[in-house]
């Protein structure tokens, strides 16, 4: 797909991921709209970036989402790409009696259900461009689970399936105009999604290799952008899941649970 004059709303668009394809695909000539839950934030990033539109939502609520249609037909009724990078991740000791519910089902809510609402939501007005592209951010680990992140782990395996049924619908229904790429990431430690990890950790990728993996993999329309370490554990998933799961389960849970469960 050719990344020139599009207009793309970028759930997560105010950090990490989401932001450094916003600022990328600003400079290639598209107009970018973020979509941000912090009102602070999404004023500090229009700040810096003053060519950026933005929309005030938080996906994991999907009220806050009901009036979004309406307002990208408005306002931008040419929208023809929609890239969900909104995503939290925590590690959880299962054992913890102080552990909420909340928590239980924050990452759900963000990560899997905040996704494919989003796409839902947008999907109409996407059909109907000449050319379209969904971009679903989800992990190296949707292949093979960190015992140290089950919400996350188990989320991301959700983005994985949700994106691959939603790309064969759209072919069924002929619309293969829409494009659909599931972008998976390894570790981006610049990203600060977990602040107790640092860029020295191993299998750690550079925010701007990311991206620019990510650029080819959306121009060539691939359907899947496997990047760094992330195709190491896309093959480990196949070969030897369980093997591999264990063997990141001893290192993780010690990494996280020095002092046990």
């Amino acid at each position: 797909m050719k990344l020139t004059d599009n207009t793309i709303l970028i759930t997560g668009g105010t950090s990490g991921i989401g932001l450094g394809l916003a600022q990328r695909l600003q400079t290639m000539g598209n107009k970018v709209i973020v979509l941000g839950r912090n009102e602070k934030r999404i004023v500090e990033i229009l700040r810096d970036n003053p060519d950026f539109d933005s929309y005030q939502a938080d996906v994991s609520k999907p009220e806050t989402l009901k009036d979004l249609p309406a307002w990208i037909m408005t306002n931008y009724p040419k929208l023809n790409m929609v890239i969900n990078s909104a995503g939290i991740m925590h590690a959880y000791d299962l054992f913890d009696p102080e552990l909420t519910l909340d928590e239980l089902t924050a990452e759900i809510n963000t990560n899997l259900i905040g996704t494919i609402a989003v796409d839902k939501l947008l999907l109409p007005q996407l059909v109907q461009q000449p050319e379209a592209m969904i971009v679903n951010v989800s992990s190296g680990l949707a292949n093979v689970s960190s015992a140290a992140h089950p919400f996350y782990s188990a989320t991301k395996a959700g983005v994985h399936m949700f994106t691959s049924a939603l790309r064969e619908q759209l072919i069924y229904a002929k619309h293969d105009h829409v494009h659909v790429v599931e972008l998976v990431p390894p570790l981006v430690a610049e990203t600060n999604l977990e602040s107790t990890v640092t860029t020295e950790a191993s299998g750690n990728m550079k925010l701007s290799d990311l991206v620019d993996a990510a650029i080819k993999g959306m121009t060539d329309n691939k359907i899947r952008v496997n990047a760094g370490a992330a195709k190491a554990l896309r093959k480990a998933g196949q070969i030897a899941p369980d093997r591999t799961e264990h063997q990141m389960a001893g290192q993780m849970l010690k990494q996280y649970f020095p002092h046990g469960l």
